[in-house]
């Protein structure tokens, strides 16, 4: 090999070195870019699930809330409901004890119960619920009957 050829293979040598330097300094630069957006996407994603997870949260409070509300509510309709029950039996069991022992001016329909026509009159013992509602009045905040 003649000098011009070593020169001439090193220079080609040099060359090549330098493209691949130049190419892998590319190269790099492409993979720290994608690394840094790919990190910014995470950070975009953190964001918006920590946002989401909060909202998801609040709502998960409120339902909670309403939830525990509705429950005070249904316990407190169901306790009335057995009042009312206890009620509607108690004066039942009345009607029943007065259809029964008093018999002084009575008519008896057509089952052979009996009935007083003056105190029963005006008031629907087959269908209470359409008697017209209680109404009270409160005075210095104390309810009368």
């Amino acid at each position: 090999m003649s000098a011009i050829n070593i020169i001439s293979s090193s220079s080609e040598e040099d060359n090549k070195k330098r493209k691949r330097k130049i190419s892998n300094r590319e190269s790099a630069r492409r993979s720290r870019m994608k690394r840094e957006q790919h990190m910014k996407d995470l950070n975009d994603q953190i964001l918006y699930f920590g946002s989401k997870s909060g909202d998801l949260t609040r709502k998960i409070d409120e339902i909670g809330r309403r939830y525990a509300a509705a429950e005070a509510e249904n316990r407190i309709l169901r306790l009335h409901g057995e009042e009312l029950k206890k009620r509607l039996q108690f004066l039942e069991e009345m009607v029943d004890s007065y259809n029964r022992n008093s018999c002084i001016d009575v008519k008896e329909d057509d089952d052979g119960d009996c009935f007083v026509r003056d105190v029963l009159k005006d008031f629907d013992v087959e269908r209470p619920w359409l008697q017209p509602a209680f109404q009270s009045q409160a005075v210095d905040g104390i309810y009368q009957f």
